[in-house]
């Protein structure tokens, strides 16, 4: 880190301010609403691909009888038209042929009706021959019992909708020059079809709803198993799940209750077991302690001594660690600005080179006594390899980054991910002054994870360390 040394007992926010490098404090983005992303997280959870198999199950089982009345209105309605038609003009034809020449006009009386009338006329109808249609060809076929005969038909247009006008020439055995012309008009449809097509929609929806309410009651114990399983990943002394749902899922529920009640014991036992070793350690150490005052020889008692101290600090450090006092911690609002800039204040007041730059506030939901366990190690670590330590906070989307920069002499590639492994230290040294026990890091790293972050190096410009921690807003 380019930067001055300042005088012991100034704040670290006021050493902040003076800093030229020192990032602006941010401003609190909220994520922008991805709803496309949403919608297509949705259909693909449970939930959604219940919602969509019931619903394509229901459009499935309707285009049954939708592809029936698409027929019926259709191919089948021509043939039904047609027959209907034909049946009554070959019969009307047959009477009025086979009547006395005195009855027929009562025939032509009896026959007609609005939608179905009958006339005479000399000459066929003055209407140019349509195009070819579905229903004059089936009517083609179904007048072949008039024989010979040059029937004529066309698509006309009624008053009351399209219609169909058939011309039939007598048989020489009638009135020369002389044609039966039908006009059939399409009769009233049945005015409750509208109804049928809203009950039909209506009903569509009720089943839509219906299903993603069955959808969403099914997926929801399988959402708290999942909410379950990442909340246990942070923190193993978590309440068990409540088991519900269907059979498979209760299951799966007692199961992963088991297993985190088995790895709680584990945890519990472990921390027993040391403190237990730690206890007996102590006494074991303590007699030795009380048998190098009988060593004459200065020297060898000096170096014992510092060897039973050492033996000490490790003990105490490898109990602190495997005991991991921050799983036990409450989780609860933390303001993580006010925290680094408490310790950079504290730092600077010891005389030590540390400066914040970043936002006055940033809430998150953590384990306080934790993050600044985690963050002082993080620090210290800059103080001691790099003489300084800058911390700098910003965001990233959902994420909250702090920056621990130093200007020391890094760590080589090879070696970011070892120096996370308890008691390893880069400095081979047995003094706590330079080297320290080489658990700073270990328990750094744990906390952040913990959190449901993470911790990695990078090089910063200029030479020197950059430590990178993420931490997830609703940690």
């Amino acid at each position: 880190m380019s930067t001055q040394a300042e005088p012991a007992g100034r704040s670290g926010s006021e050493i902040a301010a003076r800093v030229p490098d020192a990032l602006p404090a941010p401003p609190v983005r909220e994520p922008a609403p991805a709803r496309i992303g949403r919608w297509r997280e949705w259909v693909g959870s449970l939930a959604g691909r219940i919602t969509l198999i019931v619903l394509l199950g229901v459009l499935v089982a309707q285009s049954i009888p939708l592809a029936f009345y698409i027929y019926d209105h259709t191919i089948g309605r021509n043939a039904l038209v047609a027959d209907s038609i034909a049946q009554r003009v070959i019969s009307v034809v047959g009477f009025y042929e086979a009547a006395p020449a005195p009855a027929r006009r009562d025939v032509l009386r009896a026959v007609s009706t609005p939608f179905f009338s009958v006339t005479i006329r000399p000459n066929p109808p003055p209407v140019p021959p349509p195009a070819q249609d579905g229903l004059i060809a089936e009517l083609s076929s179904r007048l072949a019992p008039l024989g010979d005969r040059r029937v004529g038909i066309w698509l006309i247009q009624t008053s009351f909708g399209p219609g169909t006008l058939v011309s039939v020439p007598l048989t020489p055995g009638g009135p020369p020059g002389q044609y039966m012309v039908f006009e059939v008009r399409p009769e009233p449809t049945d005015t409750t079809a509208p109804w049928r097509q809203g009950f039909f929609l209506a009903f569509t929806a009720l089943v839509f709803v219906g299903a993603l309410w069955a959808a969403l009651r099914t997926a929801a114990p399988l959402s708290r198993f999942a909410e379950a399983a990442d909340r246990f990943g942070t923190d193993v002394y978590a309440p068990p799940l409540p088991e519900g749902g269907s059979g498979e899922v209760r299951r799966a529920t007692r199961a992963f209750n088991r297993m985190q009640e088995r790895l709680r014991r584990f945890v519990d036992d472990r921390t027993m077991m040391m403190a237990a070793i730690s206890h007996d350690l102590r006494t074991t150490l303590t007699r030795l302690r009380l048998r190098t005052e009988f060593i004459d020889d200065d020297e060898q008692r000096g170096k014992a001594e510092n060897d039973l101290n050492e033996m000490l600090a490790m003990l105490e450090a490898t109990l602190a660690f495997a005991r991991d006092e921050a799983v036990a911690e409450a989780r609860k609002s933390v303001d993580l600005a006010a925290l680094l800039q408490s310790l950079c204040d504290d730092y600077a007041d010891a005389g030590k080179r540390v400066m914040y730059a970043g936002p006055d506030r940033q809430p998150i939901e953590g384990r306080p006594v934790a993050l600044r366990r985690a963050f002082s190690n993080l620090i210290e670590n800059a103080i001691r390899y790099g003489g300084e330590a800058t911390v700098r906070l910003t965001m990233a989307d959902a994420t909250t980054v702090v920056l621990v920069e130093d200007r020391g002499p890094g760590i080589p590639a090879g070696q970011r991910e070892q120096v996370f492994a308890p008691f390893f230290r880069l400095e081979t040294s047995r003094s706590r002054e330079t080297g320290g026990m080489g658990l700073g890091l270990s328990v750094a790293r744990s906390v952040v994870r913990g959190h449901g972050g993470d911790i990695g190096f990078e090089d910063r410009e200029g030479g020197g360390l950059r430590v990178r921690v993420t931490l997830p807003l609703g940690t």
